[in-house]
């Protein structure tokens, strides 16, 4: 014993703040080394009580008795006492004790034999264990006897062996106790980790629930768990779903949802644990209708254990964790723990998958909200789909779209901005109404491509955006397109044979300028797919690959059918399930329905009268007597208004697709005839046109021009 620890400091006049087994052995060794290091008896008792003194911080006094004679002190430190109160303690005290402790009035008594007939007694005025007291009678009797006869030296060393013994054996015990509950303290951490990572590693509600309810029921040995959990629907409201663990999840169908009685409430309010050996006995059990305690058919529970989790941040409850037993007395302190652990980490998984639905879902939306509704175009069966990424709760630029055009055409568009969330969303929404308004203008696919690229170039955020678009006009049955930067599309002919066109990448809009058309025919029975890299591309196999797998897929595609299964079909078998990006695709099976062609072509001298006579002539083979006559007045201006101001030849085409009847003519000039900024209209002829006419307009074509009218039949 070297003086006083400083952990002893606070401990004052009292005694130590605690005293373990180690310094038990310290102090006995230490004492009896300095009594038997003393010159003779007297000095061994002084320099007993001077390390007591110094050891504990106390007045400590050393006396010797005779058998029936009053005690003598020997050495003192402090105000050494009379021993009166020491005598009178002994005189009470039954004999026979080996070492004997004695509590007295603020002080502690206790000794043992000397030579045969004496005794000694130490009097310690701090707070010690009856066992310390003891351990140290044995090492200061050790110490003193060094100076006595030799049958009592032996004598002493054997009760010395012994306490060393006794002390070695309980301090191993300890420590291996200690070191068992410090294992399992441990491998209960490490497995709690393990199951929190994984748990906060996953932002699937469903699958997170079951997975924490898995974990839960398994670590604390519950016959069956289960995890009712709150959620807020897209209208805020707030609804209840219960997951189960242990058995099927039908056994509690036709139970109803737990209520805020007396054994569940304080888990639905966050107040704490419940933990019961026997919840069937526990006062609060029983005292609701109709049931009085659990249901008719309710798995049988006596151990109970109910957890409730609560995030760490706002305190919401979020749900709680019930699990129970058959048998009484199941669940311990250390159960409780782990259910604690895995409701913590739930509560902060749960939180985490819960914020991510949420931005997810409005990043979904708001993608969504700026994709077309596909129109019904007639002849042409279209399927179109859009799937946001599998992973991540930004969605991502992809966008299609399908546009009518005058004359019975249709604009299919496919494009993609590169970026997540809503920038690459806000993007391609500006993109997508950029096109839509070019192509309303009716300009053709080059100069549409050409015009959004020069607005992209000065659209903040928009840094590489690509695009196919293409027009499908039915009169002459072919697909017009230009390419900036998107992948190929897909050509399917009748007899299933894939080809790809626009394969010629042009550069993507806000890079490049030109961006040359091409055309190809699209007649009944074709099909066109348009797509973006979602569905071709992923970590796991390279762009080329993913196509060569998309053209084989379409190539075994049915023509028949419903279209919108073999398409959902072929992009699951395309992405294995799961894509990495967003999937935009757009299938469009021409299926050439009703439809009315008739041309004419007009060379030299344009005989009014023989216009007149091929478009009264169709309407009456057509059963369009209604419009006959606004037909004949429109045909007839359009021609010689083109007549006067281009050169021939000319053609006049006239088409129904069995709600609108088309009447156009083009011509080799390149000036369009326009509304003037005064409301006019420069022709005279186009003012006939545009009283007779649902509406009307001009387009470009390589060669000059086509001014059309529409006629409403249906």
């Amino acid at each position: 014993m070297t003086g006083r620890r400083a952990e002893d400091e606070d401990a004052g006049p009292g005694g130590p703040a605690s005293f373990g087994l180690s310094d038990t052995v310290r102090v006995a060794a230490v004492l009896r080394t300095e009594a038997g290091d003393a010159p003779d008896f007297p000095a061994a008792a002084r320099a007993v009580v001077r390390r007591l003194r110094d050891g504990f911080a106390a007045a400590a006094e050393l006396y010797t008795v005779d058998e029936g004679g009053p005690p003598v002190l020997v050495a003192a430190a402090g105000d050494a006492r009379t021993g009166g109160e020491l005598a009178a303690a002994l005189a009470a005290r039954p004999a026979g004790e080996r070492f004997p402790v004695i509590a007295l009035q603020g002080a502690l008594a206790f000794g043992g034999p000397l030579s045969p007939g004496w005794a000694f007694w130490i009097v310690l005025a701090a707070g010690l264990p009856e066992a310390t007291a003891r351990s140290i009678a044995v090492s200061v009797r050790t110490g003193l006897l060094a100076h006595g006869p030799a049958a009592e030296r032996a004598d002493a060393l054997r009760d010395y062996a012994e306490l060393l013994e006794e002390t070695a054996r309980v301090r191993g015990a300890a420590l291996e106790d200690a070191a068992g509950r410090a294992g399992a303290e441990a491998a209960l951490g490490d497995s709690l980790r393990a199951i929190g990572q994984r748990l906060t590693a996953q932002l699937d509600i469903d699958t997170l629930v079951q997975d924490a309810t898995d974990a839960a029921t398994r670590g604390t040995g519950a016959g069956f768990g289960a995890f009712f959990y709150n959620l807020i629907d897209e209208f805020g409201e707030s609804y209840t779903l219960y997951t189960l663990s242990g058995v099927p999840k039908e056994t509690f169908d036709g139970f109803p949802m737990p209520r805020n009685t007396d054994v569940f409430a304080p888990t639905f309010s966050g107040a704490g644990i419940v933990r019961s050996d026997d919840i069937t006995r526990d006062p609060r059990y029983g005292h609701n209708a109709p049931h009085h305690g659990m249901p008719k058919g309710h798995l049988p529970v006596r151990s109970y254990l109910a957890v409730p989790v609560v995030t760490p941040t706002t305190r919401e409850v979020l749900g709680g964790f019930f699990f129970g037993h058959p048998e009484p007395g199941r669940f311990t302190e250390q159960h409780e723990q782990v259910a604690a652990g895995i409701a913590g980490y739930t509560a902060i998984a749960l939180d985490n998958a819960r914020m991510f639905a949420r931005h997810r879902s409005m990043a979904t939306e708001l993608a969504r909200s700026m994709l077309p509704a596909v129109p019904d175009i007639p002849g042409l069966r279209i399927v179109s789909r859009y799937l946001p990424a599998a992973a991540g709760a930004e969605v991502g630029g992809d966008w299609f779209d399908v546009i009518r055009l005058p004359g019975g055409r249709t604009a299919f568009v496919i494009g993609d901005v590169v970026g997540r969330g809503v920038p690459a969303a806000a993007v391609m929404g500006q993109m997508r109404t950029a096109i839509r308004s070019y192509a309303l203008l009716d300009l053709p696919p080059s100069e549409v491509l050409h015009n959004v690229s020069q607005l992209a170039r000065t659209t903040p955020g928009a840094k590489f955006i690509t695009c196919l678009y293409a027009v499908h006009d039915p009169i002459d049955d072919t697909l017009t397109y230009a390419n900036a930067g998107h992948l190929p599309a897909v050509l399917i002919g009748a007899d299933g044979a894939t080809r790809q066109i626009a394969e010629a990448l042009g550069m993507p809009l806000g890079v490049g300028e030109q961006y040359p058309q091409e055309q190809t025919p699209f007649p009944p029975g074709m099909r066109l797919v348009l797509y973006t890299d979602g569905l071709v591309e992923s970590r796991t196999r390279e762009l080329g690959a993913g196509i060569d797998a998309l053209l084989a897929e379409l190539e075994a595609l049915p023509a028949e059918g419903d279209l919108g299964a073999a398409c959902d079909e072929l992009i699951g078998r395309l992405t294995g399930g799961r894509h990495d990006d967003d999937v935009a695709l757009l299938y469009v099976d021409h299926r050439g329905a009703h439809r009315r062609v008739a041309s004419m072509t007009l060379t030299g001298d344009v005989s009014p009268g023989s216009v007149r006579e091929f478009v009264a002539g169709r309407m009456a083979e057509w059963g369009l007597a209604e419009v006959a006559e606004n037909a004949v007045k429109v045909a007839s201006e359009l021609v010689t208004n083109a007549s006067r101001h281009a050169s021939v030849p000319l053609t006049l085409r006239l088409f129904h697709d069995g709600s609108r009847l088309t009447v156009d003519v083009a011509d080799r000039a390149g000036a369009l005839p326009h509304i003037l900024a005064t409301g006019g209209i420069e022709h005279h002829g186009l003012r006939m046109v545009d009283e007779a006419a649902a509406r009307w307009g001009t387009r470009t074509t390589p060669d000059g021009k086509v001014v059309w009218a529409e006629l409403t039949t249906g």
